[in-house]
């Protein structure tokens, strides 16, 4: 009998063992089992986390109708394409299209054609037409064309013309302050004030005629000289242009809006012990006194805005539209370089007149817009 309840106790330890063993292995299954599951769920939460930042990562290429390195109107542009980059994430490439204009319409067909990127970006009318007609053709690509007026757009097109009437009519109100000033050296009795292009072209004229507007909202006897380069870099032109303007003609200070080549006109300006207005970004500087400020055509900040709105999905796809003073996309460079030479009576002026165009009290004429 008491072999018989040893045996018994000893079947129901092994029963006993048996299941404890069976529960074991059944809960480190379930164990197994669910951390495969929180893996997987992990995996796949980082793949759609993944997914979704490569979405929402636009790829956006500018080509530039010219070359970087001018220290002017690319550079600028260029700039506004990189802030994007660095502040919103994109991916951005860069090319340089140079100066023939039979080299753009293949160049920007084979960006579209090789899918990689989300938004093309081009400048000026030199790329509008193109820009147009490859809209057509490849109605899924969507193309940026900055810096020149479209009569026409298509709804993967957006459209953005700067207001460089309003911008030059500052500096022709600062040229005019300048050459009518007791309080700045070098300056003489008359009043003359002088604008160089870079050629003789709707965009550039519209330069000119703020310029002239501002000089004569100031004093309407103010004479304006107007000469052009005649291309993008020939600086020594410009610097002829300029060192006639200066040494024949009397003028106190001269608008480079030469592009490259105005790098002549500031030079011009050091060397005469005269005076100039940087144009498209802060040329201030280049030559610290004889520079004394310069209008901001900052279109790279407008290309960066632009980006802005189309990552948000608040850009207006198929429209033109119209950015200066209010969108920080025009302006006068007033750093501290306008600040150490420019007399506090032109900038209390200044600021005058910069307030009554954000508030609508001056009405600038262009014939662009």
């Amino acid at each position: 009998m008491k072999r018989f309840g040893t045996l018994l106790l000893a079947a129901v330890m092994l029963a006993v063992t048996l299941m404890t063993g069976c529960g074991q292995k059944e809960t480190e299954e379930k164990k197994t089992e669910d951390k495969k599951i929180e893996e997987n769920e992990t995996e796949k939460n980082e793949t759609e986390e993944t997914g979704a930042e490569e979405k929402e990562a636009l790829s956006v290429v500018f080509y530039a109708n010219g070359s970087f390195g001018d220290n002017a109107y690319f550079d600028g542009n260029k700039e506004g394409v990189l802030r994007a980059e660095k502040e919103l994430g994109v991916k951005v490439k860069l090319i340089e299209g140079g100066s023939d204009q039979a080299d753009y319409q293949p160049a920007i067909e084979a960006l579209v054609v090789s899918g990689e990127y989300d938004i093309i970006v081009t400048l000026t009318g030199k790329t509008s037409d193109i820009v147009l007609e490859l809209a057509d053709k490849y109605p899924e690509q969507d193309f940026f064309v900055m810096d020149t007026t479209m009569t026409e757009v298509r709804p993967n097109i957006f459209n953005a013309m700067y207001n460089q009437c309003e911008g030059s009519f500052l500096a022709g109100a600062f040229a005019a302050l300048v050459t009518t000033s007791t309080e700045l050296e070098g300056t003489n009795s008359d009043k003359v004030i002088g604008f160089i292009g870079v050629m003789d072209s709707p965009t550039i004229n519209d330069f000119y005629d703020g310029y002239e507007q501002g000089a004569h909202y100031i004093d309407s006897e103010i004479e304006v000289l107007k000469s052009y380069v005649g291309d993008a870099v020939n600086a020594p032109k410009a610097k002829e242009l300029a060192m006639a303007m200066y040494n024949s003609q009397n003028a106190d200070i001269i608008f480079n809006v030469g592009a490259s080549a105005g790098l002549g006109t500031l030079e011009a300006g050091n060397e005469t012990s005269k005076y100039t207005i940087g144009v498209d970004i802060n040329q201030n500087g280049i030559y610290p006194g004889s520079v004394l400020t310069s209008m901001l055509k900052t279109s790279g900040t407008g290309i960066y805005n632009a980006i802005e709105l189309y990552q948000k999905g608040e850009l207006e796809m198929g429209t033109s539209q119209l950015w200066g003073i209010k969108e920080d996309c025009i302006g006068l460079a007033t750093d501290e370089l306008y600040e150490q030479y420019v007399p506090d009576s032109i900038k209390q002026e200044m600021e005058k007149i910069t307030t009554a165009l954000v508030n609508g009290e001056i009405e600038v004429k262009s014939e662009l817009y």
